[in-house]
Parts: structure tokens; C-alpha cells; sequence
């Protein structure tokens, strides 16, 4: 009994240091998340408001580029009329010029002689101004020297009234006298005073927690914020950030003027201006003490989960003892055997070696699908180890062996060579397995019995090609399956293989036959197949286009050209090759006496020019 309190007591204590453990970490976790997400939030607006700017700047700069060459194109046209008007004292008719005022939307018009001087003028006042009598007006001074020049100022306040004015001038045709016209800009002033820095900031929608303050880059003297009561300030007198680095930068714990908490704050230069994005402490707070309750009801559930599985693992103990006399009396059959429950995704070893006991030790997670994985990877040759994935896929596995008892695959393996893998149904509900015995054999032997067998039945002895029954039985596949667009075939036909036979006996004829299959195996066979039909005739069926084609044929010749046996120092094939997408309507059969002719006219072409006589090879 005092045992029994003393085990209580220590799981109660042990439960407590990992709450209290849990909950530090918890609570680390969520200042370092919220510290990143504040990071990237603030950068995040900082880079948008950074954009906004520089659009609405680009904006206003266009509307204005745009304006003036507008005002410009009237000054043109006021001139332009001028000199072409039926009234040969226009210019001088202070009527008229107000007419042509009314006409074209245009304030002021002003006409100055060649000295720069106004001698004209809607506004009479202005009569005997020269070019010379301000700042505003000296800006079109260049005009007296060259007189190709059309000049737009920049908005100014007009000297003599201080109202905002754009003046254009450009010279008559005749270069006598110069036209001036100044407009009002209230649709530009409106337009700019749309893209200015505080109206582009006003538009930005923020959340209550946060705000943003734009300086001026050198002074940083706050132009535009959200909260308004900043303009006009140092930005140090507001808030306690750093202005001397130039690039982006995060602070933490940053004060603003008028707040009592603390602030996250990303900064940013452009060329004009020093950007600020504060963040609230405050958002974060009430979320980490939610979190960290919900974290602690967690804790509290997954500790009654916790003692719930122990109750029944201990009531399952019986049943895996049973389990395990039954597995342990197999286990020497097996390299391996393990207890998979599907429901649980759980493994349960019984026996293992070398590879797969390395991967069930290392293994962190216990769960049956990732340790399959590992095996896999562990133990199968990397020709083999897509399919062993697949087959041994628990998540598909129940559905897979419904209402069957076992399934199988053979598999090359790493460093034991063949091993069959066996998944049998140990227990299943409705026909679906919930538990399986995963049980592995090596089957090397066996394997290389099968392919001596193959070998002996599918394997010309003498040139280790594939023989004529392996090419009937593939034959069989292109007849029923003649879709196959990019298969080619080759006939080929040793040449002088009589002539070699009858002359320096058969074991050099046998020579021939092997170094001409070497050839034309280090050729195509990576592309496909090479049979030998018998006697000194073979057969290709190979995939290739016509640019791959030829690059195959230069290598078989490049081959030929270079082999050297012992008893025979030159070889020649004849071969005739047909791509049968290009025979469209022709079977397989047909494409074959097709290439078997484009052979034997190849032949016929070798003997001719070689001058040698056909019937004594």
C-alpha cells in the first residue's frame, strides 16, 4: 500500500514538473512567435507603405509632366492663332486676348517682343515687365537666346498676387514676339494634393493596435502619420528609434510620446523619406494568456488520455505474450517478422536483423507507416526501392488485402540479395485487415534458380542475346499492342560468317557471332532488345526517334570499326532498320519483312562494292 502512494506521489510530482516545463516552454514559444510575426507584419506594412509612396509620388509627378505639356500645346495654339488671324493687331487687342481666354479655358495671356519685354497683355498691369523683373519670370530667360525653345514652368505662386500659376510660353513662327499663357491649376493642385504623403497614408487601413509615422529622411521632421498630433515633430522627440542605420531595421520596446505600453517597430529609408511601422505589445498579451489556458486544458486532457492508454495497454499485455510465444516460434523461419496494427498504426517486433533492427531501434516516432519507410530505404537496392515503397504502404494496405490472406512481392535488396516480402491477415473486420504479420525471407536461391532457368529458355548460350523464343513470346505484345510509336526495328545480318566457318574453322565463326552481338549490345541495348534468331541473322526492337536513331547507328559502326578478336581482325553487319510511326496501316509482322529487305538490299550493297561473290558467303 505504501508503495502503491509512494508511485502516486511521484506521478502526481512528475506531472507537475512537466506542466510547469510545458508551460515555460509554451510560453517562450509564443514570445518568440509573436516577436516574428510582429516582424513580419510591420515589415510587411512597411514595404507596402514604402510602395504606396513612391506610386503616388510617380503619380503626381506624371500628372504634372502631363499638365504641362498640355499648357504647352496652348501656349502653341494661342500663338498659332495669333498669327493667323484675320485681325492683324491681335496680339495687341486686349478684347480679343480675353476672347481667346474664354475660349480655351486659359487665365492670363501675355505677349512679349524679342527683347522680353510684355507689350500685350490681358492683365494690363503687367505691360512693361520684362523677363528681368522677378525670380518667377527670369525661369524663361533661356528663351531670348534660343528661340526654338517652348518653356512650362513648375506650379509657383504668381509674384505679383500670390496665387498658385503654371505659365507656358513659346515663340510665334515668325520669331518676332513670344506668347505667354498661365492657367490656374485647380484640377492639378487637387490631383497633387491627392498623392501627397498624408493623404496616401490616410488611405492605408490598420488595425487599432498599430500605427505609422513618415519624417523627412534628412531632418526627420514628421510630415505625415496616422495619428496627426505627430506632424510637424522630431521623430525622436516621439518615439525612442534608432535613425543613424540606414537600412531596414526591427527595434522591440520602443515608447511612443502619448502611450504608456510598449511598441515593435520596423523602420525604412527611402530617398525622401525616414518610415516608421509601431506595433502594440498589447495585441500579444491577452493571445499568449489565451493560448497558454488552452495549452494547460490540453495538458489536462492528454493526462487523462495518458493514464486511460496505460489501462489498457496493461490489459492487452496477456494478449501480446500470446502473441509473441506464437511470432517466436516462426522467427527463425524469417530474416524478419513484425505485428502491424493498422487501426493504431503501431509495429510490434518479433524478429529482425542487421538493417531492419537498426531502423526499428533508431526510430523516434514508432509509427508502422514511417518505420516501413525506413526499412525500405534501409534495405532495398535503388532499382527496386520505388516499388518496395509502394507496396509496403500502410496507408493502403487494408484496402489492398480486403478480403485476402496474403500478398506478396520479390524485391532486390541492398546486401542480401532477393528477399520476398509478405503481408498475411492476422485480424480483420468485415473482410479488412486491422492487424497484419509483415514477414520477410531471403529468397536468393530461389531467385537464381528462376533466372537460370530463364536464362536457359530466354538467353542464346553462345552470345548471351535474347534468343528466338524470348523474341516470339515480345513479338506477341507489338501485335496486340501496336501503338507503340517510337519502336524501331533492325535486321541485321552478320557478314562472311560462311566464308569464316568454311575457312578458319567454326570456333572463329563463333568469334564473329559474339564480338558482332557485343557491338550491337553496347549500341542499343540500353534503348531496347537484341535477339538472335539464329544462325548469323538478329534482331533489334528498340525506342529511339530518328535524332536518337543516328547517333545509335554511328556508335554500332564506330564499334565494328574498332573490334579485333583473336582469330578475326574485322567485322561486318548488314542492317536495315524501320521507325513505325512512319509505316502507319503496316503490322508488326510487315514492318519486319519491310526491314529484313532494307537489310538484304544493305548486303547486297557490301558484297558489290567489297566485289565479292554473294554465293561463297
Amino acid at each position: 500500500m505504501v508503495k502503491k502512494q509512494y508511485t502516486m506521489k511521484t506521478a502526481y510530482i512528475t506531472a507537475a514538473i512537466i506542466f510547469v516545463v510545458m508551460l515555460l516552454l509554451q510560453a517562450f514559444i509564443l514570445f518568440w512567435d509573436n516577436t516574428r510575426e510582429a516582424k513580419n507584419t510591420t515589415n510587411a506594412y512597411l514595404r507596402q507603405t514604402e510602395i504606396i509612396i513612391e506610386r503616388s509620388s510617380y503619380e503626381g509627378d506624371f500628372l504634372l509632366s502631363s499638365l504641362k505639356e498640355d499648357y504647352t500645346v496652348l501656349a502653341k495654339a494661342v500663338s498659332y492663332y495669333l498669327d493667323h488671324s484675320s485681325k492683324t493687331d491681335a496680339a495687341y487687342d486686349e478684347e480679343e486676348l480675353n476672347t481667346i481666354c474664354a475660349l480655351l479655358s486659359i487665365d492670363e495671356i501675355h505677349i512679349f517682343d524679342e527683347s522680353g519685354k510684355i507689350v500685350s497683355s490681358t492683365i494690363p498691369d503687367y505691360v512693361g515687365y520684362t523677363l528681368d523683373s522677378g525670380d518667377q519670370i527670369r525661369y524663361f530667360l533661356p528663351m531670348l537666346d534660343d528661340k526654338s525653345l517652348t518653356m512650362c514652368q513648375d506650379v509657383t505662386p504668381n509674384t505679383a498676387e500670390g496665387r498658385p500659376m503654371v505659365y507656358a510660353m513659346t515663340w510665334n513662327e515668325s520669331g518676332t514676339q513670344m506668347v505667354q499663357v498661365g492657367i490656374k491649376p485647380v484640377r492639378l493642385m487637387e490631383e497633387l494634393e491627392a498623392t501627397s504623403v498624408q493623404s496616401t497614408l490616410d488611405d492605408i487601413s490598420l488595425d487599432h493596435n498599430m500605427t505609422i509615422v513618415v519624417a523627412d529622411a534628412s531632418t526627420f521632421e514628421v510630415l505625415a502619420a496616422k495619428n496627426r498630433s505627430y506632424i510637424g515633430k522630431g521623430l525622436n522627440t516621439i518615439a525612442n528609434v534608432t535613425t543613424s542605420e540606414k537600412n531596414n531595421c526591427f527595434h522591440k520596446g520602443v515608447k511612443l510620446e502619448d502611450q504608456s505600453g510598449y511598441y515593435y517597430c520596423s523602420t525604412g529609408f527611402t530617398e525622401e523619406y525616414f518610415i516608421c511601422v509601431f506595433m502594440d505589445y498589447d495585441y500579444f498579451a491577452t493571445r499568449t494568456i489565451e493560448t497558454i489556458l488552452l495549452v494547460l486544458f490540453y495538458l489536462l486532457i492528454a493526462f487523462l488520455v495518458i493514464m486511460i492508454v496505460i489501462r489498457r495497454l496493461l490489459s492487452t499485455r496477456q494478449e501480446n505474450y500470446r502473441h509473441l510465444q506464437v511470432f517466436e516460434s516462426m522467427s527463425e523461419i524469417y530474416y524478419s517478422l513484425h505485428l502491424v496494427d493498422l487501426k493504431k498504426n503501431s509495429v510490434m517486433e518479433y524478429s529482425s536483423k542487421n538493417h531492419v533492427k537498426k531502423v526499428l531501434v533508431e526510430s523516434q516516432s514508432g509509427k508502422a507507416d514511417e518505420i516501413m519507410v525506413g526499412i525500405m530505404k534501409a534495405t532495398m537496392s535503388d532499382e527496386y526501392l520505388e516499388r518496395g515503397l509502394e507496396f509496403s504502404d500502410m496507408t493502403t494496405v487494408a484496402e489492398r488485402m480486403k478480403d485476402k490472406k496474403i500478398i506478396s512481392m520479390e524485391l532486390l535488396g541492398k546486401n542480401v540479395g532477393w528477399i520476398r516480402m509478405s503481408f498475411i491477415t492476422f485480424e480483420a473486420v468485415d473482410g479488412i485487415p486491422t492487424k497484419i504479420i509483415i514477414a520477410t525471407q531471403i529468397i536468393d536461391e530461389e531467385k537464381k534458380m528462376a533466372e537460370s532457368l530463364y536464362e536457359k529458355s530466354y538467353v542464346d548460350e553462345l552470345t548471351r542475346c535474347f534468343n528466338r523464343r524470348a523474341y516470339n513470346s515480345d513479338i506477341i505484345t507489338y501485335r496486340e499492342n501496336p501503338e507503340d510509336k517510337d519502336l524501331v526495328y533492325i535486321s541485321f545480318d552478320v557478314n562472311g560468317l560462311k566464308t569464316v566457318n568454311d575457312d578458319l574453322g567454326h570456333e572463329a565463326g563463333d568469334e564473329l557471332l559474339i564480338g558482332a552481338s557485343q557491338c550491337m549490345n553496347h549500341a542499343f541495348s540500353k534503348h531496347g532488345k537484341i535477339y538472335r534468331n539464329g544462325g548469323d541473322e538478329f534482331i533489334g526492337l528498340i525506342h529511339a526517334d530518328s535524332d536518337l536513331m543516328k547517333m545509335l547507328c554511328q556508335d554500332f559502326n564506330d564499334q565494328l570499326k574498332s573490334w579485333k578478336g583473336k582469330m578475326i581482325n574485322s567485322i561486318s553487319v548488314s542492317y536495315g532498320y524501320v521507325f513505325c510511326d512512319q509505316e502507319e496501316g503496316r503490322t508488326i509482322d510487315e514492318i519486319a519483312d519491310l526491314a529484313d529487305k532494307r537489310m538484304y538490299q544493305a548486303k547486297a550493297d557490301y558484297y558489290k562494292e567489297k566485289g565479292i561473290e554473294r554465293r561463297r558467303t
